[in-house]
C-alpha cells in the first residue's frame, strides 16, 4: 500500500532516504514500485532510479504533457509564454533518456526503451522550438536568422532567466554557451539526428570560432555577436570539444548533411601547438575526463587519475551539487584507469540522499540540473561513451 499510495516524504527521508527522488509518479509503463529498496545487497542504482530522478524534473516520460517546464528560477521563459527550457539540462537529459532506453533493452524491456526514445526526440523538438529561436518578439531579443539551420536561427539559446540585447562576458544574462551547444550535438547524434546537429554546427560554428586568436569564443549574444571583452579568443578547452564533437559528426555525416572538414581542419591548425591541461574543478575534470576518451593515446589519463581522490569527495556536495556530479560522470566515462568504481558507487548513494534531504528541506535551487545530471550519472557510460564508428582525435 505504501508503493501504491505513496509514503509521505517525511516518512520516506526518515526510513529510505535514497528513495525520495525515486518515489515521485509512476515509472514507465510500470505501477510505482521501490527500486532502490528492491535492489540486492551490493546492487547499485540502475534505470528505475534514473528515470525517477528524469520523471521528477520532466514528468511522465509518455504524458502529453512531456516535458513540463522547468521552474522558473531555474530557466527562462520561451516564446510561448509557457515552457522553459536550459540548455546544458536537457541536453544531458535527452543523453540520459537515451541511456535508459539502451539499459532497458538490455534489460529485456524493448517497450520501455521506445518509451524513452520518444521522449527523448520530443525533447530535442521542444528544445528546438524553445532555445532555437527568440524568446519573445523585438529587437532586444533577436537571434539572427539562418534558414540553412533545422531551427531557422543561428545556434541555440542558453536560456538564463535574465536577458538583455548585448549578453555579459560572464553568466548573468542569456546569449549562447559554446560548451553548452557542443553538447546539445553530441546527444542530437545520438539521438539519430546527426544530420540536424551538422546544419546546426555548420550554421553557428563561423560565430565562435575566431580566426584571428586561433580559437573558439566560449559565449555569444543571443543573434550570435560577440559582446564587449569576448572578441577574441586563444586555443582552449572549448576548441578542443569542438574538435571532438565536429570530428564526430563528420564521420557519422549523412548523405544530404553539410561537411564539416573545413571546420575541422580549422581547428586541427589552430590546436597544433596546445596541450590539453587537467583541473581540480569537479565539473571541469568530469569533461576532461569525458572528452579525453575520445583523443588517441588518452593524453590526460595519468593527471585526471591523480587528481580523482582530491575531486570526488562527498564534502562537495553541498555546493551546486551538480558539478560533483559531472565529475562522476566522467569517472564512469574514463573507467577504472581514472577513477575506482566503488569510490562513484558510494558518491552515487550519497547523493541520492543529499538530493532527498534537499527536497524535504524545500531547497530546490538547482533541482532540474541536479538530478538530471545524477541521473545520466547513474546510467553513465552511456549515451556519452564512445560508440561504434566514432572517431579518435589525433593532437
Amino acid at each position: 500500500k505504501l508503493y501504491a499510495l505513496g509514503m509521505p516524504l517525511r516518512l520516506r527521508t526518515a526510513f529510505v532516504p535514497a528513495l525520495c527522488v525515486a518515489f515521485r509518479g509512476c515509472r514507465v509503463g510500470r505501477p510505482l514500485a521501490p527500486p532502490l529498496l528492491a535492489k540486492r545487497p551490493g546492487q547499485m542504482p540502475g534505470t528505475d532510479a534514473a528515470l525517477g530522478l528524469l520523471e521528477s524534473v520532466y514528468g511522465d516520460l509518455d504524458a502529453p504533457s512531456f516535458p513540463k517546464p522547468m521552474p522558473k528560477g531555474e530557466a527562462g521563459l520561451c516564446a510561448d509564454g509557457v515552457q522553459r527550457r536550459y540548455l546544458w539540462t536537457d541536453a544531458f537529459g535527452v543523453l540520459a533518456l537515451l541511456s535508459a532506453a539502451e539499459q532497458s533493452e538490455r534489460e529485456g524491456d524493448p517497450a520501455r526503451g521506445r518509451v524513452c526514445r520518444r521522449a527523448a526526440d520530443r525533447l530535442v523538438d521542444v528544445v528546438h522550438r524553445c532555445l532555437g529561436a527568440p524568446r519573445a518578439d523585438g529587437e532586444d531579443f533577436a537571434m539572427r536568422a539562418d534558414p540553412a539551420s533545422p531551427t531557422g536561427y543561428v545556434g541555440l539559446r542558453i536560456g538564463k532567466v535574465a536577458a538583455r540585447r548585448v549578453t555579459d562576458p560572464g553568466m548573468t544574462y542569456d546569449g549562447q554557451y559554446w560548451h553548452y551547444i557542443d553538447k546539445w550535438l553530441l546527444a542530437l547524434a545520438r539521438a539519430g539526428r546527426a544530420g540536424e546537429a551538422a546544419r546546426i554546427a555548420k550554421s553557428c560554428f563561423p560565430h565562435f570560432f575566431d580566426a584571428v586568436g586561433g580559437g573558439v569564443r566560449w559565449k555569444l549574444s543571443a543573434d550570435a555577436t560577440a559582446p564587449p571583452g569576448l572578441l577574441r579568443a586563444i586555443p582552449s578547452e572549448d576548441a578542443l570539444s569542438a574538435l571532438v564533437v565536429l570530428s564526430l559528426l563528420e564521420a557519422h555525416r549523412e548523405a544530404e548533411a553539410p561537411s564539416l572538414a573545413d571546420e575541422v581542419a580549422q581547428l586541427r591548425a589552430c590546436l597544433a601547438e596546445f596541450r590539453p591541461r587537467v583541473t581540480d574543478d569537479a565539473l571541469g575534470w568530469g569533461l576532461e575526463a569525458i572528452f579525453d576518451t575520445y583523443i588517441e593515446g588518452r593524453p590526460r589519463r595519468r593527471a585526471l587519475a591523480a587528481l580523482a581522490p582530491r575531486v570526488l569527495r562527498a564534502s562537495r556536495l553541498p555546493s551546486l551539487p551538480f558539478r560533483l556530479y559531472g565529475a562522476m560522470i566522467g569517472a564512469r566515462v574514463a573507467g577504472e584507469e581514472v577513477a575506482q568504481a566503488s569510490v562513484v558507487d558510494g558518491l552515487v548513494e550519497a547523493a541520492l540522499a543529499h538530493e532527498a534531504q534537499a527536497e524535504e528541506a524545500g531547497y530546490e535551487e538547482h533541482s532540474s540540473i541536479n538530478r538530471v545530471m545524477l541521473a545520466m550519472c547513474i546510467l553513465a557510460p552511456g549515451a556519452l561513451g564512445r560508440q561504434v564508428g566514432d572517431p579518435t582525435v589525433r593532437m
